[in-house]
């Protein structure tokens, strides 16, 4: 069951931030976004005064969450930035001899050993969202004080990638670094109140971020072109919710309508359609089931995309754009298909186990990868997404059956404080910091 998902040129931007004008369609084209009120990616005032309501008057899950969220190394405020001057992700058996660094003419990175740094943008993008949470729902200013330092080291230390001599990426996998940038965004959308962040100091970081990594997303996402670059959807995804969420941080139409035009009917996967390109209704309810772009390839990726996806989705929401339920809601039918693919009866150190249903799935080929089954390599990555999922559905009066039962059994890990916990509860790797978390907190309804 497919449906076109394509819209007609005309799309009116009607911003629930307080955006009352209609824009143009074409991206290049500048209206300016005259009246967004902040913030509005992942989370709206009004979220945060609901959340820190619930957290004074110590009611669950928000009381147990926060008490966790406290207790996190990323949200304390002794936490030291790490910035580098140049950012690497790069494969290392193309990249571990200098051979090919000279080819590129570009041996003198090589020389300052730079290989694989970006864990340490990883690391302090979490603990800057940990902290700007922390201090929105405590009061506490010494919490935004640790993440505008985090912020301001990495814009007047970091410069960008490693590039080539013409500028371009010299790894695909450089591109994957895009998944901090939201993360990065939504912090600074955070802490763009706290008075103790000088305008000059915001405006150069608003400016930083753009400059150092909106055109490498944009340029993968033009790119595009049948098998061309990387075809999974979390690769479109990563840059999709980078460019999205600059675009929010810095008022920039422009960057607004690329990534929600990319969403309806862009080139590659990050198109919904080519996303999912399969809905089969649900054997078991009256719920559609949408098989996605990576169901046949594993699913550690096929559950990042429903992190990224959810992430997408709701910055999106928070200014008018309603993509979640777009197309018959054929983002919630990706998320409760993988949901209920990976979905156990016990979680046991970040895997759910004993599994409770299986899918219908359609034989496809991406590319050059036949997948004639459901792939079950990694089956039960348990990754902090599906409170969100369900916040989103409850919000568009969806039904979620299978994420809410992923919300009730990540509930039960005692360890993270009976809720989803965040960034650092899911191993030191990216796999573990690909989303940012805290959803029982921040998304429980």
């Amino acid at each position: 069951m497919a449906g076109s998902g394509l819209l007609a040129l005309a799309i009116a931007f009607l911003f629930a931030c307080g955006k009352e004008d209609e824009q143009p369609d074409n991206p290049g084209t500048t209206g300016g976004v005259k009246s967004i009120t902040h913030p509005c990616m992942l989370h709206t005032e009004a979220d945060f005064a609901f959340v820190k309501s619930k957290v004074q008057a110590g009611e669950q899950p928000w009381a147990n969450a926060f008490a966790h969220l406290e207790a996190n190394k990323h949200a304390q405020s002794s936490w030291q930035a790490s910035p580098v001057k140049k950012l690497a992700r790069l494969d290392a058996g193309n990249w571990a001899t200098i051979d090919r660094w000279i080819r590129e003419g570009i041996e003198e990175d090589w020389y300052n050993g730079i290989h694989s740094n970006y864990t340490q943008l990883m690391y302090d993008a979490a603990s800057a969202y940990a902290l700007a949470v922390r201090w929105k729902i405590s009061g506490n200013s010494a919490y935004a004080a640790t993440g505008v330092k985090i912020l301001n080291d990495w814009a007047k230390t970091c410069t960008g990638y490693i590039v080539n001599k013409s500028g371009a990426l010299i790894d695909p996998n450089e591109n994957l670094m895009a998944i901090q940038v939201y993360q990065l965004a939504n912090a600074a959308e955070i802490l763009r109140d706290f008075s103790g962040w000088s305008s000059a100091d915001f405006e150069a970081y608003k400016k930083w971020i753009a400059d150092v990594f909106y055109k490498h997303a944009s340029s993968f996402l033009q790119a595009k072109s049948g098998c061309a670059m990387h075809y999974w959807l979390n690769w479109d995804l990563a840059q999709m919710t980078a460019i999205l969420s600059i675009g929010i941080l810095t008022d920039d139409e422009y960057k607004i309508n690329e990534a929600i035009k990319y969403f309806q009917r862009g080139l590659g996967t990050g198109n919904i359609n080519n996303a999912v390109p399969f809905v089969h209704q649900d054997p078991d309810s009256n719920e559609l089931l949408g098989q996605s772009n990576e169901s046949g390839r594993d699913q550690g990726h096929a559950t990042l995309c429903v992190s990224l996806m959810g992430a997408f989705c709701q910055m999106a929401k928070n200014i008018g754009e309603d993509l979640f339920i777009h197309d018959n809601a054929r983002a919630l039918a990706m998320c409760e298909y993988t949901a209920k693919y990976n979905i156990g009866t016990t979680e046991n150190n970040n895997m759910a186990v004993n599994f409770k249903y299986e899918v219908p799935f359609t034989p496809y080929t991406n590319c050059e990868y036949s997948h004639p089954a459901i792939s079950n390599s990694g089956r039960g990555t348990v990754r902090p997404a599906w409170e969100l999922i369900l916040r989103l559905a409850s919000d568009y009066g969806k039904s979620a059956i299978y994420s809410q039962e992923w919300v009730t059994l990540m509930r039960q890990n005692a360890a993270r404080g009976n809720s989803d916990g965040g960034q650092g509860d899911y191993g030191s790797n990216s796999g573990g910091y690909d989303q940012l978390g805290f959803g029982t907190l921040m998304f429980a309804k």
